[in-house]
């Protein structure tokens, strides 16, 4: 039996993989649509905000300075 689960889990891996990029472009094309949306309703300083938001959240997890020292 723990042959099947290894099999399974190693095919849930490669999916997850594998689909990765495509759900990172579907996730860069919702935020383009909703800035392009903000634009075309007229409300500049709010699409700018907005704008903002939807960088930090794309790439709060690449910003700061790491906890730990990289020297060892």
């Amino acid at each position: 039996m723990s042959n099947v689960r290894n099999w399974a889990f190693g095919l849930g891996v490669a999916v997850l993989i594998l689909c990765g990029p495509t759900i990172a472009l579907l996730v860069l094309m919702a935020s383009e649509m909703l800035t392009d949306l903000l634009m075309k309703a007229g409300a500049a300083p709010v699409s700018i905000f907005a704008a903002g938001a939807v960088g930090w959240v794309l790439l709060r997890k690449y910003g700061g300075q790491s906890r730990t020292s990289q020297l060892r």
